[in-house]
């Protein structure tokens, strides 16, 4: 199967989620209005537009934000399938019925991607199950949001799997791929490392003993399921390619990095200088930007430069078309200067993009990327730390966190130290942050230090770190990260600078070599529970690859995969959650006390 062919296949699947979503709406005849929660408005402009609403019978459509105008129109509220979005929705309900009312059909909920057995049981405690509101299911189909990308846009995956264990929408992975299947077909080979992977592996297997796909052959050769928790690396480091360090900057949803213009003060409360970030409106789909397609894993630097030439590029075409006689400029407007007005918006907003990625890391990009190539050589612990200290005082919290994290997976900061930094931390930042030491214990960042009859046992400082054991095994780490190529990169280790390669990126390698089975498994058992299912499929009969992350996918790791398809002539689609940065998931430490 050809390229094109194969990728219509997979955008397809937004005319599915239509179906579904249709079928939910047409419940009930006649006009209605739909409400939707701010955050689910990307994904689903991505699967179907306004005047397809309007064709199913939606008439208003209003955002879930303060008080809604009245109408007597039945009422759909499409929101994630958060508690504390439900409970909004339930008291903006509550304050539209009269006390001796109970009107039917006039209110619904569609819970994105799942109802959840409290959702019901706040209804039954209000009074509104059944008669009053009725609930709805919707697990829309993986979005298509660029060439290779898959995502489930689900929110907080990693937050609820991994900090709070709740594994209450886990199954939605499994019921994904399941439907994937019956387009695609169940590739033969499949290989999932975590604990949540594996879980998922068990519930699909399950799902196939109910049904199994009736296609034989399938468009993947192999599926891998990797936990977030495998490769923390990965999201901690600093990506030096431009949309990985656009996600880091700016707030992107559904592979839209939409940002207004807002006034700020010069300096913060701290008297820090405020870092300047400039509108930009970008959508990061290769298919409908030509100039992104050229630019999105590239090294920044180099990014700057081209997006330079492109500018005296379009200089030249201007100062050209002020010779053209009448006739030619006249074809000139008919048929190119539509064009070239398009490029010159998707340059301008590039430039815009670039610009702040300059403003916001460009003091500290230099010592940032010596200190990482430090940690992940083992080199300068002590200085290491000193530089985690010093960033305390940039008042930014995610580059604080980002950095202990790091240092705490690779060179094992002991707990005493984490205690004091939290200590210092909260007195930059407050002491509503105590719980971290907690979260972060609870994640396996550091071990408790063992104590005897409420003394600290000192243990021999021998260093034996279980992080340089395993990347040194499947040679994650360049020994001299100066020599890696960056502006026409052979290694994956570009996408860092050349001094981590990631765990997904050298799983996919050694697969598609042929390496070893018995020999994989080996290096692999270290990181997490490990399974192999190997029906026929190994060696890989095609070179046809998905990988799904379990708790979100960095456009880092996006990029080296698609280096190394071009490297090996394979096709490597991937799936996760939602496409995340190492901001995303200290995030969720920040904002996740233990309940």
């Amino acid at each position: 199967m050809d390229d094109d062919t194969f990728y219509k296949k997979i955008s397809s699947l937004s005319e599915i989620s239509k179906a579904q979503l249709s079928k939910v709406l047409n419940n009930l005849s006649g006009l209605k209005d739909i409400i939707i929660e701010p955050d689910v408005i990307r994904p689903l402009e991505r699967i179907c537009g306004v005047s397809w609403l309007k064709n199913n019978g939606v008439e208003k459509i209003f955002k879930l934000e303060g008080n809604l105008p009245k109408r007597d129109n039945p009422q759909f509220y499409m929101i994630y399938s958060s508690i504390e979005t439900f409970k909004q929705v339930i008291n903006l309900i509550q304050s539209q019925i009269e006390p001796d009312q109970q009107p039917k059909n006039k209110f619904h909920i569609i819970c994105i991607p799942k109802i959840l057995y409290l959702h019901e049981q706040l209804l039954e405690e209000n009074g509104l199950y059944s008669d009053v509101v009725k609930l709805y299911s919707l697990q829309w189909q993986p979005i298509h949001i660029d060439r290779g990308i898959l995502t489930l846009e689900i929110p907080h995956m990693f937050r609820n799997l991994f900090v709070h264990q709740d594994l209450s929408l886990l199954p939605v992975y499994a019921k994904s791929l399941w439907q994937l299947y019956f387009i695609t077909g169940k590739p033969k080979f499949t290989l999932a490392l975590g604990q949540q992977s594996n879980n998922i592996l068990k519930h699909l297997d399950m799902l196939h003993e109910d049904k199994e796909s009736d296609k034989i052959d399938s468009d993947f050769s192999c599926l891998i399921l990797l936990d977030r928790t495998t490769d923390y690396v990965s999201t901690l480091l600093t990506p030096r390619t431009y949309t990985a360090l656009l996600k880091d900057i700016y707030n992107v949803k559904c592979g839209v990095c939409d940002e207004k213009h807002v006034e700020t003060e010069p300096y913060d409360e701290k008297f820090n200088l405020n870092l300047k970030k400039n509108p930009v409106q970008l959508n990061f789909d290769s298919r409908q930007d030509r100039i992104y397609n050229n630019i999105k894993n590239r090294y920044f630097t180099e990014v700057t430069s081209i997006l330079s030439s492109l500018t005296k590029q379009l200089r030249s075409e201007k100062d050209s078309s002020k010779d053209m006689a009448l006739d030619d400029l006249r074809r000139y407007v008919k048929t190119q200067l539509k064009e070239v007005t398009s490029k010159k918006a998707l340059i301008a907003n590039h430039l815009s993009a670039a610009e702040t990625i300059i403003n916001v890391m460009g003091h500290r990009f230099e010592k940032q990327q010596e200190v990482e190539e430090y940690i992940t050589q083992n080199k300068n612990k002590g200085s290491n730390y000193s530089y985690l200290e010093e960033t305390l005082y940039e008042n930014d919290k995610l580059l604080t966190l980002r950095l202990l994290c790091l240092l705490c997976v690779t060179q094992k900061v002991s707990e005493s130290d984490v205690k004091s930094f939290i200590n210092k931390f909260c007195q930059e930042f407050g002491y509503n942050y105590g719980f971290l030491h907690n979260n972060l214990l609870k994640m396996e960042f550091f071990t408790q230090e063992p104590t005897l009859q409420g003394k600290l046992i000192k243990l021999p400082n021998i260093f034996l770190n279980n992080f340089y054991i395993n990347a040194n095994k499947l040679k994650q780490i360049p020994t001299q990260p100066e020599n890696v190529d960056v502006k026409s990169p052979t290694c994956m280790s570009y996408v860092f600078g050349g001094c981590y390669i990631p765990l997904i990126g050298q799983i996919l390698s050694s697969i598609l070599s042929s390496a070893p089975l018995k020999e994989l498994e080996t290096k692999l058992e270290a990181f997490g529970p490990l399974s192999i299912h190997n029906n026929g499929g190994f060696p890989l009969t095609s070179r046809v690859i998905l990988v799904c992350v379990v708790g979100g996918i960095t456009y880092a790791e996006v990029a080296a995969c698609n280096l190394l398809e071009s490297l090996t002539g394979s096709k490597i689609i991937v799936m996760s959650d939602q496409v995340v940065s190492g901001n995303d998931i200290v995030n969720s430490l920040i904002h996740s006390p233990i309940p």
